[in-house]
């Protein structure tokens, strides 16, 4: 089992900005830990939202689990029956960091990652049994790259002045 999901965003135009900066820079860590910081925002909007990075809206709670959720004593007023935010964890724990291997950042979390019974990986593929749909909430959505190339463009304008 591995303790995390991966899902690369190899993007041309933003990999050309950051040869670019790199270049003539040097260091994009600046630059890196602004988008890891706006991405990380977007990634808990798609909560609220209850959509995926591509625009998409997650599939609703099943039934049976609005059901099971209203008949438990004393915790139906706390829930959601919104997908993905009962409890506000997994949400609450999409974080960014910088990469050190590689120029980049990764935008994840540490919540159960690598468990398919009930961790991010089964909410971000769905599960291997097909009993609980995909609900992707990672990814770069087209306003995500807008607001990384923005990023990226006023890093390099900045740091040239």
């Amino acid at each position: 089992m591995t303790d995390r999901i991966t899902i690369e965003v190899n993007d041309r135009e933003i990999n050309a900005r950051l040869d670019e900066i790199m270049r003539r820079i040097g260091d994009p860590s600046g630059a890196l830990d602004a988008i890891g910081e706006t991405i990380t925002e977007q990634t808990k909007q798609h909560f609220a939202a209850s959509t995926a990075p591509d625009g998409s809206r997650w599939k609703p709670i099943a039934p049976a689990t609005v059901l099971s959720r209203l008949n438990e004593i004393g915790r139906s007023a706390g829930r959601s029956m919104k997908p993905l935010i009962d409890s506000g964890i997994l949400q609450d724990t999409i974080h960014h960091q910088l990469t050190t291997d590689r120029m980049g950042v990764e935008i994840g979390t540490n919540r159960f990652s690598g468990e398919w019974e009930g961790g991010a990986a089964v909410h971000q593929f769905g599960s291997r049994n097909g009993k609980i749909p995909a609900r992707p909430f990672l990814g770069l959505s087209e306003s995500d790259k807008t607001a990384v190339l923005d990023i990226l463009d006023n890093y390099l304008r900045q740091a040239l002045d």
